[in-house]
């Protein structure tokens, strides 16, 4: 999964570099702090992987 949780704080990480977004956050302001610093969700072979801006430039 692409948000870890850490005892109750999930943590954005790209599932291509493994980068994490700072910060503490709850399971949806999680999900908005990615789509706030631009990195994309995309669905590949069947499973959902979050992927960051400098990845996605990479690709």
């Amino acid at each position: 999964m692409s948000i870890e949780k850490f005892g109750g704080i999930f943590t954005p990480t790209c599932d291509i570099c493994g980068e994490e977004l700072d910060g503490g956050f709850d399971f949806y302001d999680a999900v908005q702090a990615k789509k706030t610093a631009g990195w994309k969700s995309r669905k590949t072979n069947g499973e959902w992987e979050d992927v960051c801006v400098t990845c996605q430039e990479d690709e």
